[in-house]
C-alpha cells in the first residue's frame, strides 16, 4: 500500500523542513539559505568553474537529493580537456557529474516507493521507456536518453539535484555514500563482464588499472576468472591492484611495440595458459592493438575505455585468428545487483578504488588533482555533509 506520510515540505524560519517523521526514521533539515547549491561547470573552451545554482524544483515524478558523494570520471576529464568524447561535444556551459549518491529531501506527488530521508545511489541515464531499445530492455542504447553531465544535459556535481525517482536506488544503511557513488563505475564494469560472460578459471587480461579497469578486475574475479593479468603505464596503479589482491601485473613501457607488449602479457600470465578475454579500459590505440595480439586464437576483446573517435586496429590479423570484438556501453538493469554485490562483500573492498576525497567547495582542486600525475590519483570523490 502507498505510504500515508505527508511528504510536502514546509518552510520554518528560512529552513526547508520535511515530514515530521518519515517511515524510515529520518527527518532532514536543510538550511537552504546558508548552504548554496554549488555546481561544477565546464565550458566549450576547456575551462571549469564553480557557481551557485538555485535550489531545484521537484517535479511530480522526481525527488530532490542532497548529493553526499560524487566521483570524478575520466569522461569528465575528456570533456574538460578536449571538449568531446566521440561525437558528443561540449557546445555550451554544462554541469558535470554522474557518479553520485545522496539523501532524499523531497519527493514528488506521484512518487510512491521512495520517502524523504532515504539514502540512494543515482542512476544517471534517464531513458524514455518508449523506443524499441527501451522496450527490448536495452535502455542504455535509448536514442532519447538524458544522461547526467553529458552534453547537452546538466549533471549531478552539485549540492542539490532533482532526479527522476525511477532512476534512484536505495542503498542499505551499512553502505557509505562513498560506496553508493561507486555503484556507477562498478556498473560499467559489471555490464562489460556480463557482455563477455567469463567462466570459472578463464584466463583474462585487463588493460588499464584506472577506476574502470580495477572495477572490471573486481567483477571478473567475482565471476571466477583466473588468472587475471592487469597492465598499466603507472606503477602506483599496479601497486593499488596488488594491494587489492591481484598478483599478476605488468608495467607497460612506452618504447614497446604491440608485439613486445603482447609477448610480455603472455609471459606474466604464465606458460600454462594464454588470455582468452581482454578487457581494454584505456581507449588508447596502442593498448587496444597490444591486447588483440596478446589474446589466444579465437579470443575476445571487450572494449570499455573511451579514446579517439577513430582508431586503427589490426583487422586482418584479427580475422586470420578469429579474434572477436565486443563493445560495452554504460549499463542497464545493473544497480540493484551491483548494490547487493557491494553490500555483501562479493566484490571485495570496493572503497579501495578511492584515493582522494575533497569537500564540495574544493571541486576545482579535485579536478586539478585528477590531471596531476604526481598526485597518484585513481578515484577522486567530492563529498558534502
Amino acid at each position: 500500500m502507498p505510504s500515508t506520510i505527508d511528504n510536502t515540505p514546509e518552510k520554518v524560519n528560512g529552513l526547508v523542513k520535511h515530514p515530521k517523521k518519515t517511515a524510515n526514521g529520518h527527518a532532514p533539515l536543510i538550511d537552504v539559505k546558508s548552504r548554496p547549491n554549488l555546481a561544477l561547470w565546464v565550458t566549450k573552451d576547456h575551462k571549469i568553474y564553480q557557481k551557485e545554482e538555485s535550489y531545484p524544483a521537484c517535479g511530480p515524478e522526481e525527488c530532490v537529493i542532497h548529493v553526499k558523494a560524487t566521483g570524478i570520471c575520466g569522461s569528465e576529464i575528456h570533456f574538460w580537456k578536449t571538449g568531446r568524447i566521440g561525437d558528443c561535444c561540449v557546445t555550451h556551459d554544462i554541469i558535470l557529474g554522474h557518479e553520485s549518491s545522496g539523501q532524499i529531501l523531497e519527493v514528488g506527488s506521484s512518487v510512491r516507493d521512495l520517502q524523504v530521508g532515504d539514502r540512494v545511489s543515482i542512476e544517471p541515464g534517464v531513458a524514455c521507456w518508449e523506443c524499441d531499445m527501451c522496450v527490448r530492455g536495452r535502455y542504455n542504447l535509448c536514442p532519447k536518453v538524458v544522461f547526467s553531465g553529458t552534453p547537452p544535459s546538466d549533471g549531478t556535481m552539485r549540492r542539490f539535484v532533482a532526479h527522476p525517482a525511477r532512476f534512484l536506488h536505495k542503498i542499505p544503511d551499512n553502505m557509505s555514500y562513498a560506496t553508493g557513488a561507486l555503484i556507477e563505475p562498478l556498473s560499467v564494469a559489471y555490464n562489460a563482464i556480463r557482455r563477455a560472460s567469463p567462466y570459472l578459471g578463464q584466463p583474462i587480461v585487463i588493460c588499464g588499472a584506472g577506476p574502470i579497469g580495477l572495477a572490471a578486475a573486481l567483477c571478473a574475479r567475482a565471476a571466477g576468472a583466473s588468472p587475471i593479468v592487469i597492465t598499466d603505464l603507472e606503477q602506483n596503479r599496479l601497486d593499488q591492484a596488488y594491494s587489492m589482491g591481484f598478483r599478476k601485473t605488468l608495467k607497460i613501457e612506452l618504447g614497446w611495440d604491440r608485439l613486445t607488449t603482447a609477448a610480455k602479457i603472455r609471459e606474466v600470465m604464465g606458460t600454462a595458459c594464454l588470455p582468452q578475454l581482454a578487457f581494454e579500459a584505456t581507449g588508447a590505440a596502442s593498448s587496444i592493438n597490444s591486447a588483440c595480439y596478446a589474446l589466444e586464437d579465437g579470443g575476445t576483446l571487450v572494449q570499455i575505455g573511451c579514446g579517439k573517435p577513430d582508431i586503427e586496429i589490426p583487422l586482418m590479423s584479427m580475422g586470420f585468428r578469429e579474434i572477436n570484438i565486443i563493445t560495452s556501453f554504460r549499463y542497464q538493469q545493473s544497480w540493484p545487483v551491483v548494490i547487493r554485490l557491494a553490500a555483501e562483500g562479493v566484490l571485495g573492498d570496493v572503497d579501495a578504488l578511492i584515493t582522494h576525497t575533497f569537500p564540495i567547495e574544493e571541486t576545482v582542486d579535485a579536478f586539478e588533482t585528477c590531471v596531476d600525475r604526481s598526485q597518484l590519483a585513481i578515484k577522486v570523490q567530492i563529498v558534502d555533509e
